[in-house]
């Protein structure tokens, strides 16, 4: 089995609250969609495959923290903490919504309501906003500490790959 680099609770305590009604492997899979698709391409296959076999050697990059180089102190929020919002924004994408034979459908019952689609769109893209953030804070100190990193090659970066969703009409 997998091990990935933020826990099912993380996700909830390091991003944003959220139901603790949602299924444990529904959160697993977006955790695993973006660390295979926002965090390894911006780290590169050798170190993100050594963060995961290491992790004891990373916890700065892991966990974050201050850190220093030639322009002075620096504050990172660290992996963790963006996978988290990564994996946060999915879901938010995602809803509560389930394939089924009868197509894609949305859980409601009186206890809970479709959200506004626009209302989505607009915590899915913050959560990425901020989720890019905290994977660029990464991405530079990763740069500024190539002499430490030497699994870090500098070819990954951040790039947008993902849907940008507007609303038209409203």
């Amino acid at each position: 089995m997998r091990q990935y680099l933020i826990t099912f609770d993380e996700v909830s305590l390091l991003a944003r609250g959220m139901s603790m009604h949602i299924e444990q492997e529904k959160i697993e899979i977006y955790i695993r969609e973006s660390e295979d698709i926002d965090i390894k391409p911006a780290l590169g296959d050798a170190l993100f495959i050594d963060i995961q076999e290491n992790p004891n050697k990373y916890d700065l990059l892991i966990n974050g923290g201050v850190y220093e180089d030639k322009g002075g102190k620096h504050v990172m929020t660290g992996l963790k903490t963006a996978l988290a919002y990564y994996s946060y924004a999915r879901l938010v994408k995602n809803g509560d919504g389930n394939v089924t034979r009868y197509g894609f459908v949305n859980k409601e019952d009186e206890y809970s309501s479709r959200s506004d689609s626009k209302e989505r769109v607009m915590a899915y893209n913050d959560a990425f906003s901020i989720a890019d953030s905290y994977m660029k804070e990464c991405v530079l100190y990763l740069k500024s500490h190539k002499n430490e990193y030497p699994l870090y090659k500098g070819e990954g970066g951040l790039k947008a790959n993902r849907t940008v969703f507007r609303i038209i009409g409203d």
